[in-house]
C-alpha cells in the first residue's frame, strides 16, 4: 500500500484522503504489499489485480491471490504479504477503496441504498469474495483511480451494488479479536513480532528470542501476546507454518509431505502431521487429495 512515513504508527494507519472527497482510491503497483500489520477507521475494499501471497486479519491467516476482493471492517488489524516463492521482482498490483461509514451515514440513509447500507453497516466480520465472482468487477476497480466526480461515484455505486448482489457468496473472515484497542506501543510490538514470524518461520524461533525483540521478559511477552491475539505465540507461528505448507503442497513445489514439513520449520514429519491435523482438521494426505478433486 503506501510507503511508510516516519510519523505513521504501524497499527494506527491513517488513510491519506485528499480534498473533500467521500471516497479515497489508492492504486498500488510495485513488488510488494504494504509491509505493516495495521488498522484504520475506514471501511476498506481491496481488489488484488495481480500478485499472490497471504492475508492476516486479527489472528486469522489465509492465502490471497489475484482477482479476489476483500471487504475489511473498520479497525480490523490486517496485513497482506507476498508469496515468498515468487520472484522478488514479481509484480504486485492492488486497488484499495476507503470510505468512512460514520461520515457517509446520511448518504446511505437514502431509501435507494438501504440494501447496500445493510451490507456495510451490519457486516458481522470482514469478508472475502473469491475470484470466480470478483473478476466481473476488475475493470471497474481499474478505472476508479482515473475517474472523478459523478463518474467515479457511479463506478463505486456499481461496485457496491454488485457486492450486495453477491452477499451470499461472501466468505466470513472472522478475526478472532473483540474490541481491539491497541496503544501505540502495543501496535509497534505486535507489528515487530508479526513481521519477524513471517520472515523467519522456517527457523527454530524461541520465546526468548522473540520476546527480546520487543524488550520484554518471556513471561511478560507470552501474557502480552495472548491478551492481544487470543492465542499463544507458538500457535500463531504454527499457523503461519501450516499456511505456508498448504501453499507448497497445493502448488506442488515439494516432492513430499516430509519436505514441506522441513521447509516450513518443523523438525519432524510426525510433529508436522499432528499440527497440520489440529489446524486444518484433516491430514496432509487428505488435504492434498481434496485439492486435487477441487481442481
Amino acid at each position: 500500500m503506501i510507503k511508510p512515513l516516519d510519523y505513521r504508527k504501524p497499527i494506527e494507519f491513517t488513510v491519506p484522503a485528499h480534498g473533500d472527497g467521500a471516497f479515497y482510491v489508492m492504486e498500488d503497483v510495485g513488488h510488494d504489499f504494504y509491509g505493516y500489520y495495521h488498522r484504520h477507521r475506514e471501511f476498506q475494499i481491496t481488489y488484488i489485480v495481480e500478485g499472490d501471497g497471504s492475508f492476516m486479519l486479527g489472528n486469522l491467516l489465509r492465502p490471497c491471490s489475484a482477482n479476489q476482493i476483500f471487504l475489511i471492517k473498520p479497525n480490523d488489524p490486517h496485513l497482506f504479504y507476498k508469496d515468498e516463492n515468487k520472484d522478488e521482482n514479481a509484480k504486485i498490483h492492488v486497488v484499495h477503496l476507503f470510505f468512512s461509514l460514520e461520515k457517509l451515514s446520511p448518504f446511505f440513509d437514502m431509501a435507494e441504498l438501504q440494501n447496500i447500507r445493510s451490507l456495510f453497516y451490519n457486516i458481522p466480520s470482514s469478508k472475502l469474495l473469491l475470484a470466480e465472482y470478483a473478476v466481473a468487477m476488475k475493470d471497474l476497480f481499474l478505472t476508479l483511480d482515473r475517474e472523478d466526480g459523478v463518474h467515479k461515484l457511479a463506478c463505486i455505486l456499481e461496485i457496491f451494488n454488485y457486492l450486495q448482489q453477491q452477499e451470499s457468496e461472501l466468505i466470513s473472515l472472522y478475526s478472532g479479536l473483540h474490541n481491539v484497542d491497541f496503544h501505540d506501543a502495543d501496535g509497534l510490538r505486535i507489528n515487530t513480532v508479526v513481521k519477524y514470524a513471517i520472515e523467519n518461520y522456517k527457523k527454530n524461533i524461541s520465546i526468548e528470542e522473540v520476546s527480546s525483540l520487543v524488550h520484554m521478559t518471556p513471561t511478560a511477552f507470552c501474557k502480552f501476546f495472548k491478551k492481544r491475539t487470543k492465542k499463544t505465540f507458538v500457535s500463531f507461528l504454527n499457523e503461519i507454518r501450516i499456511e505456508k505448507a498448504c501453499q507448497l503442497l497445493v502448488n506442488k513445489r515439494v516432492e513430499s509431505i516430509a519436505e514441506a514439513a522441513y521447509q516450513c520449520g518443523f523438525n519432524t514429519a510426525v510433529h508436522f502431521n499432528r499440527v497440520f491435523r489440529m489446524i486444518m482438521h484433516v491430514s496432509p494426505t487428505t488435504f492434498i487429495s481434496q485439492r486435487a478433486v477441487d481442481r
